[in-house]
């Protein structure tokens, strides 16, 4: 009922600005002489675009994924900050749970990092609209988000991302490479790159999960 109603309003406003929108085209193009007058935008259909507002909040097969992901999970985590230095390696757990009917899967992790606990949480979604799957990860070891879109290969089974998150040391925005592997329906992998400062790209993170059984 509420999606509906949200759904309804935006409807509203949607349609609703489109008139006075065509009115000030029309004025315009009256002042100038008319000469754009077949150029004015048709009026929208408000049960076309209740339509495809639907079709576009409707939950597709890029979110089956999240299904198969939902469940406890056990990490083993690689890490470096310098890539000259070999990668330390600890152990968290994940819980991921899906949300508002599968449209998107919430992880919250724990564990350990430079000795101090860790705390992470992520949401994941697959956006209609951009067709690419969008993500937040936030933690305790810091105050900023990283944000990420991605883009699935041919078979489904990897994911490429594009991500971003402030760098501490520089008040910057940092990028990074991310992919996510998924071997089978009990483990897979994900993989984070980042470009040091003479600008060649390094591994900083691989997380491997195995589902616990």
């Amino acid at each position: 009922m509420k999606t509906r109603l949200l759904m309804c309003v935006a409807l509203l406003v949607a349609v609703s600005g489109v008139a006075p929108a065509q009115e000030a085209t029309k004025s315009k193009t009256a002042g100038a002489g008319g000469a754009k007058a077949s150029a004015a935008q048709p009026k929208m259909d408000p049960q076309a675009m209740a339509e495809m507002m639907a079709k576009m909040a409707a939950p597709g097969p890029s979110h089956e994924r999240f299904k198969q992901l939902a469940g406890e999970w056990n990490l083993t985590v690689k890490w470096t900050m310098d890539p000259s230095q070999p990668m330390q390696v600890t152990t968290s757990t994940s819980t991921i749970t899906t949300l508002m009917d599968g449209r998107y899967c919430q992880e919250q992790s724990a564990g350990e990092m430079m000795g101090k606990p860790f705390q992470g949480m992520g949401l994941t979604g697959y956006d209609n609209v951009l067709k690419k799957f969008v993500s937040v990860w936030i933690d305790n070891m810091g105050t900023g988000i990283m944000s990420s879109q991605g883009t699935a290969d041919a078979s489904g089974n990897v994911i490429n991302w594009t991500a971003e998150s402030p760098d501490p040391a520089t008040g910057k925005m940092t990028k990074y490479r991310q992919v996510t592997r998924y071997l089978d329906d009990n483990h897979h992998v994900f993989e984070m790159y980042v470009k040091s400062p003479d600008g060649k790209e390094f591994k900083t993170m691989e997380i491997a999960y195995e589902r616990k059984m």
